[in-house]
């Protein structure tokens, strides 16, 4: 099995408020403050500043979606094999 690593667009706080860019739709952003990680998605035309960050409640909505933290790497490692 080949294995694959994704990577995502990340930064600091100050990094993605300054570049402030639209990320593409369904492209995630993750941002680094210290020991805490946050998460916005982009809908392919608004600023990161104006988009609001990933809470609790949307990470379950992504789980029912696409399941949880293993389901959804066996499935990643099924579909990229």
């Amino acid at each position: 099995m080949t294995v694959r690593r994704i990577k995502l667009r990340r930064g600091t706080t100050t990094e993605w408020q300054n570049s402030n860019p639209a990320l593409n739709q369904g492209e995630v952003g993750i941002e680094f403050t210290g020991s805490v990680i946050r998460m916005k998605a982009g809908d392919g035309f608004t600023s990161w500043n104006d988009l609001a960050y990933i809470d609790d409640a949307g990470l379950n909505i992504l789980r029912q979606e696409y399941g949880d933290e293993v389901t959804f790497e066996l499935g990643l490692a099924t579909t990229l094999n």
